[in-house]
């Protein structure tokens, strides 16, 4: 704790050198809103000027044009799986500071700081969301942004089970603020303008920055965190609740109807146009839901399709048109993955997807990644095979 503490201290120097511009990049679902929530208000207290663009997946060529626009990035809830190029891209006097939970690697390059527990002892899947992360490099910046500690609880839905490590570590200071007491086996928090329980703002925070993403959804999700949820934002998330939930049954109907196509090791679907209009997020959304259903072999690795549009919001259209795959482990692979009799999703994924052009990143049993349309096939029969050999 005290390393990753020194390594924040470090991270907030040199950002404190280069007040000005930055752009903050971050991911689509509840944990990226309130990492992403966290960060830009710590920004701001330094007086950067911030832009943020909410992206399911961090593509090269975004990367790229990114890095090369602005002297300090920041990337929160995605990024430490691509920190090699990262620092293979930036400019020796630009600097990119990366708050993330996801598996990693160091970084040699000193303008480059990948603040992630998984170098300091911690598991991501287990002790700390990439909202703690940011709420610890928050609180760090100024004492008085700890008000906003019901965030790292929030966004640390997504991490199984009760708050352990750094999750508790935030629990205790929240509870302790009083933004957020027990309710039954969950948390409710109590700051004016929720006063609902943690999951429940996350399941809402995670619908209108996804399902809504082409719809402003991103932008009400980020005001809500700091400034609570209006009427308007419940009636607006309601909605595409309920659109989400039609297009998840039409979906799942299908499936049952049709099956699953399959190989030895995987199993997988597509999604078709059942999601349109919606953040690609809503994929990986229905194919943890799918990874429970009993038409599921739960021995197999699941996958999930979606062709991706390719505007992204707040920063412009890619060059290529790129296909959405998620990967899950359903229970009796879980085991599996654990004991070491097969290979994690956070190897196979993203190699499996740099063979075809494409590239992902992720945990060992829930990744996701992008190859370029037609290369479905190539890339299930990659994928197939390399499931094969053990970790």
């Amino acid at each position: 704790m005290e390393i990753l503490k020194a390594n924040v201290e470090k991270a907030i120097e040199a950002l404190r050198k280069k007040v000005g511009d930055a752009v903050l990049i971050h991911h689509d679902e509840a944990d990226g809103i309130c990492s992403a929530a966290l960060t830009k208000a710590a920004l701001e207290k330094m007086g950067y000027i911030v832009k943020t663009i909410c992206l399911d997946k961090l593509f090269p060529e975004v990367l790229e044009k990114i890095l090369s626009r602005y002297r300090v990035t920041v990337f929160t809830d995605i990024g430490s799986a691509h920190v090699k190029r990262i620092g293979d891209l930036i400019d020796k006097d630009s600097l990119a500071v990366i708050i993330d939970h996801h598996d990693t690697e160091l970084t040699v390059k000193s303008n480059v700081f990948n603040i992630n527990p998984e170098l300091y002892g911690y598991r991501g899947e287990r002790d700390a969301s990439a909202s703690t992360v940011a709420y610890f490099f928050a609180k760090s910046v100024d004492e008085k942004l700890s008000r906003f500690s019901y965030l790292a609880l929030i966004g640390s839905v997504e991490v199984p089970g009760l708050p352990l490590g750094l999750n508790k570590l935030a629990l205790d200071d929240a509870l302790e603020k009083g933004v957020l007491e027990e309710s039954g086996k969950d948390f409710k928090v109590t700051v004016e303008g929720f006063m609902l329980s943690r999951t429940r703002a996350s399941q809402i925070l995670t619908i209108l920055a996804s399902v809504g993403y082409y719809r402003g959804g991103v932008e009400k999700a980020l005001e809500a965190c700091t400034s609570g949820f209006t009427s308007e934002m419940l009636k607006f998330s309601e909605a595409l609740e309920e659109e989400r939930k039609k297009a998840n049954k039409a979906l799942l109907a299908l499936i049952a109807r049709e099956g699953l196509g399959e190989r030895n090791n995987i199993q997988w679907f597509d999604s078709r146009d059942f999601f349109k209009n919606m953040g690609s997020k809503v994929l990986g959304s229905f194919t943890s839901y799918l990874s429970y259903q009993r038409l599921v072999d739960s021995s197999k690795y699941l996958l999930g399709f979606m062709k991706m549009p390719r505007d992204i919001p707040g920063y412009g259209s890619l060059e290529k048109d790129y296909v959405k795959v998620s990967a899950r482990a359903p229970s009796e692979l879980k085991s599996m993955i654990e004991n070491g009799s097969r290979p994690p999703l956070s190897r196979v994924l993203p190699e499996a997807c740099s063979k075809h052009g494409g590239f992902g990143d992720g945990h060992s049993v829930a990744a996701s990644g992008v190859i370029p349309v037609g290369m479905e096939e190539a890339f299930i029969e990659t994928f197939d095979a390399l499931t094969e050999t053990p970790c």
